[in-house]
């Protein structure tokens, strides 16, 4: 089984599909002689035979990591008993047996998956799943859908296998499994990304790593937030790549897996390989320690390699030849076909730059001899020969030809840098020019917001001095007024007479008060609100006999409006209603006010003689009206001409 973090995104991505997609149900990585003894104890001795079924699915599990080739015998063992038992037992025993017997299927069909036997491997994991649904277990079925997809993407079945997963991840998501679920995502996104779709991919592996970190599963957050690394290091987006491996490396040391850091490690070092192999080689180094400290063959062998490209291109030959022979033996002692391949490769190159040229010649034969035989085991070696020294000698004519380009890219380099250094000067004067708008921007906002806050501040300074004043009058100068009447009133009958003009001159003062209360502070706004004080209003010029007018409010219920808004709405009609008597000579006034979804409708319309707009537009009342509905926010209309009266229209957001 190969590494699950490679310096190669497609090794990487490739590696991890097979250890990480391939979930068995129950199965475990380490025996221990102490529960296969223990286990055996239980099939000799055991009373029940549920427990004995179970034992041989233990043993089975024990023995799948050290000795596949027992597990199908001690399987058919255990299959053996429950069929020969299953017949009499009560429904709580049948689905003990049911369970297991399930595991064993499941179990064998894993060891013909081991083998290769596909097709095999197959029949087997349905059967898995029809015993399932007989024991009523689906709890245990999205493992088994897993195991299928792995095959069908195996046989090249792309289709099938990703239908296979996505049932998984339904019934994972279905029985809420927050665990698998993360997991079959992160198995699609290895298939997409073996398609060639990234981006795709990339999206499950993101919700992959989103469930895993709120489950607090931080194991499989680092193999998610490597497979993205590893993805962004594919798309050459080096930086992004750093910053997921970082996070990677973050969680693999708080575990202390000295294999994730090692191959995080790695990895990071790789992003730096082509435009900074000085801090690339200090990654490698730190990987190839912990790779030996832990005896790691093959992550020996990765990190060696690794380590000798990065010297080469600091033209340290001879330690890069040190280390690249180092690679080479950790591989051939741990027999890794693919790192012995690599190795070569590597010594090809170290040799071909200290000019041993029979040495380098010898190990790209190798290379090619390695890289041709695990691509197709049957290639004859005679037949690649003449392969092997063309594309040797090809190879040395681009070596020498590189030193030739390397000047001419130096050059488009140093090109490039002045023109991005010109193109970050321009976007540098038309960030700071567009800086100076939006500056210019808020400070016209705050100063209208400061003119506003005034406004306010002088309509709510003249209603409460309108408010006081009306109060005053009343208090004072009403009491004195009736007072005196009183007095007036107490005189002896004989001379009533004498009075009786100023008590009705003190009756006139009083109702005159009155008025001026009530424009002043109408009780009625104060203590009803809009509509009550708009009907006063009207009943009171009505009374007077000057002119009619009539108030029609609809739909009004669902508004509501703040106190100051109801006061500058009163203001606006009764300006223009005073505007009306003092200039129109009308005979009747009619006002609406109309609740609408989002703003009130108010038109105040009279039959009076009219006037010219653009004449009368400065005029102190009509000024006063288009003041106030603009402070509310409002539209206003001014529709007259001379003789046919006048409509007043504003439409205020509520």
């Amino acid at each position: 089984m190969h590494r699950k973090q490679q310096p190669i995104p497609v090794w990487i991505l490739r590696c991890l599909f097979l250890v990480q997609l391939f979930c068995l149900g129950g199965l475990t990585a380490f025996a221990q002689q102490s529960r296969i003894d223990s286990l055996n104890r239980i099939i000799k001795a055991a009373k029940h035979d549920t427990a004995v079924a179970a034992a041989y699915v233990g043993l089975t599990e024990l023995f799948y990591s050290s000795d596949p080739n027992t597990v199908i015998p001690i399987s058919e063992k255990g299959l053996a008993l429950i069929e020969e038992n299953i017949g009499g037992t009560n429904k709580t025993e049948k689905a003990s047996f049911l369970r297991s017997k399930a595991d064993l299927v499941n179990n064998i069909g894993a060891v013909f998956l081991l083998r290769g036997k596909m097709d095999t491997a197959l029949l087997y994991f349905e059967e898995v799943l029809k015993i399932y649904e007989e024991a009523g277990t689906p709890e245990r079925t999205p493992i088994t859908l897993n195991n299928i997809a792995v095959i069908y993407y195996k046989q090249g079945l792309i289709k099938k296998s990703l239908d296979y997963y996505q049932r998984s991840l339904q019934m994972r998501e279905k029985l809420g499994d927050k665990a698998g679920v993360a997991q079959s995502l992160s198995n699609m996104g290895v298939v997409y990304t073996n398609l060639g779709q990234t981006e795709k991919a990339l999206e499950y592996f993101e919700q992959s790593l989103k469930i895993r970190k709120k489950i607090g599963d931080k194991p499989g957050a680092a193999y998610s937030l490597n497979n993205i690394g590893a993805i962004y290091r594919s798309l050459g987006q080096m930086e992004k790549a750093r910053t997921y491996y970082a996070e990677c490396l973050e969680i693999y040391e708080s575990l202390g897996i000295k294999v994730g850091i090692a191959n995080t490690y790695n990895n990071i070092g790789s992003t730096y390989d082509a435009n900074d192999p000085e801090k690339g080689l200090t990654y490698f180094e730190k990987s190839f320690s912990i790779y030996e400290a832990i005896g790691d063959k093959q992550g020996i062998a990765n990190s060696s390699n690794s380590t000798a490209i990065a010297l080469l291109k600091l033209d340290k030959k001879e330690e890069a030849l040190r280390f690249a022979t180092r690679a080479l033996q950790a591989a051939q002692e741990g027999g890794f076909v693919e790192s012995i391949r690599n190795a070569h490769f590597v010594l090809s190159r170290v040799d071909s730059a200290l000019g041993k040229t029979a040495e380098a010649l010898a190990h790209y034969k190798e290379f090619v001899t390695y890289r041709d035989s695990m691509a197709n085991a049957a290639t004859r070696k005679a037949g690649i020969e003449k392969q092997i020294q063309y594309e040797y000698d090809k190879k040395e004519a681009v070596l020498k030809s590189e030193q030739e380009e390397q000047l001419k890219r130096q050059k488009l380099i140093n090109w490039f840098i002045g023109i991005s250094l010109g193109l970050v000067l321009v976007l540098s004067l038309l960030l700071l020019n567009r800086f100076r708008l939006k500056q210019k921007h808020r400070y016209q906002q705050k100063l209208n917001q400061q003119q506003k806050e005034q406004a306010v501040a002088v309509m709510e300074t003249q209603e409460q001095e309108r408010k006081r004043i009306a109060e005053d009058l009343h208090d004072s100068l009403g009491h004195l007024l009736s007072t005196a009447k009183l007095h007036l009133q107490t005189l002896p009958d004989e001379q009533k007479p004498l009075v009786r003009a100023s008590v009705q001159l003190l009756n006139q003062a009083s109702e005159e008060m009155r008025n001026i209360t009530f424009n002043l502070m109408p009780h009625a706004l104060e203590e009803g609100g809009l509509v009550p004080a708009l009907n006063e209003l009207a009943a009171k010029v009505t009374s007077s006999g000057l002119v009619k007018v009539t108030l029609h409010v609809h739909h009004m219920d669902h508004l509501i409006l703040e106190k100051q808004s109801q006061f500058n709405i009163y203001r606006i009609v009764q300006e223009a209603v005073n505007n009306i008597l003092k200039h129109a000579e009308a005979k009747e006034i009619n006002i609406q006010l109309v609740g609408q979804d989002d703003h009130l409708s108010i038109m105040i319309e009279d039959d009076g003689k009219g006037f010219d707009p653009g004449e009368k537009k400065s005029g102190r009342g009509l000024k006063n009206i288009v003041t106030r509905s603009l402070w509310l926010k409002g539209s206003i209309n001014i529709d007259s001409s001379p003789g046919r009266g006048t409509t007043i229209t504003t439409e205020i957001p509520v």
